[in-house]
């Protein structure tokens, strides 16, 4: 507890030199739902002037407890210049539960979006996403892979929930609520895949609205994000899971910052997973998991419509 304490102060002693000097906290984070077309939202802010995106499309500080523990200076060094409304992404903040206290400690005041997709599509998405990404058997079945979902959502590893618990992970409501406790319904900014697809420019500019800004004629995508695979599992393996020995190994080095500067500005690791991606067609929903999801997400459904007005 002390020592935690003690953790707590000069984290907040960092933030305070850091504010004093370049008089600048993030403005605004997306913070899900993964699989639900945050890549096109992300293009799309990248456009406007006024936003200053960072070096990365995701910056995984607040829900990663080992790059929370780098402190706020570590988080501040993935943008580029301090000009305009700072903003990133974090696909895994939605469903984590210790994120929220975070954020609000470093901005109590920040603006959050969130982007929805129907739950059953991101569900089914997200468990195709984890079997060709190598998370997930492929001997286990959509339907089942929900019912081992209550000994993975016990685990304190967001990333590991994210990558096992794709109906978990679609109970918008439910995690919702948990921003809440910090958070009034007024900071919160939501849309669905739906409405950036088909209303890109409406959606857009309610959202510059929300965020202060003055309008903009965003540039429509040519390239949507696709269902993805990768080529080889082990290499997958290696870029992705933090506990990967060899990962471990590799992680040395970038502890010191001119090491880990430079990593970042080559986007070694993006050009990697690029390379070991592959396009894949994902097969269609059969009426038994689609009955299934209709009632797993039937009370949660009616609430989140109920209390934020979102339905499909």
């Amino acid at each position: 507890m002390f020592f935690s304490k003690i953790e707590l102060l000069n984290q907040n002693i960092i933030k305070l030199i850091f504010e004093e000097k370049n008089n600048v906290l993030l403005n605004n984070i997306i913070i899900g739902a993964g699989r639900s077309g945050t890549t096109s939202l992300v293009g799309y802010l990248k456009q406007h002037p006024d936003i200053n995106f960072s070096s990365i499309k995701e910056v995984t500080y607040f829900s990663v407890a080992e790059h929370f523990k780098r402190g706020v200076e570590y988080f501040h060094s993935f943008f580029e210049n301090k000009k305009g409304l700072l903003s990133t992404s974090d696909t895994y903040l939605l469903m984590d539960l210790t994120a929220p206290e975070r954020i609000f400690n470093y901005n109590p005041n920040i603006k959050l979006i969130v982007i929805l997709r129907e739950p059953a599509k991101r569900s089914f998405s997200n468990y195709q996403y984890a079997v060709s990404n190598g998370y997930l058997s492929n001997s286990i079945s959509f339907i089942e892979s929900q019912k081992l979902e209550k000994n993975h959502i016990l685990t304190k590893d967001v990333v590991f929930q994210n990558n096992h618990c794709s109906f978990y992970g679609s109970l918008y409501h439910y995690h919702l609520n948990n921003w809440l406790k910090y958070f009034k319904k007024e900071q919160l900014f939501i849309c669905t895949t739906s409405q950036l697809n088909h209303e890109p420019k409406e959606t857009l500019n309610k959202l510059f609205q929300f965020l202060n800004l003055s309008s903009f004629e965003v540039q429509e995508l040519t390239a949507k994000n696709k269902a993805s695979g990768v080529k080889n599992k082990g290499l997958n393996s290696f870029l992705v899971d933090r506990e990967h020995w060899l990962r471990k190994l590799v992680r040395m080095p970038l502890q010191y910052k001119p090491i880990r500067n430079l990593i970042f500005k080559t986007g070694i690791v993006e050009k990697i997973k690029e390379v070991n991606r592959t396009e894949q067609d994902y097969a269609e929903m059969s009426e038994e998991e689609k009955a299934f999801c209709s009632i797993y997400f039937e009370e949660d459904l009616a609430m989140l419509k109920k209390e934020f007005g979102i339905e499909w």
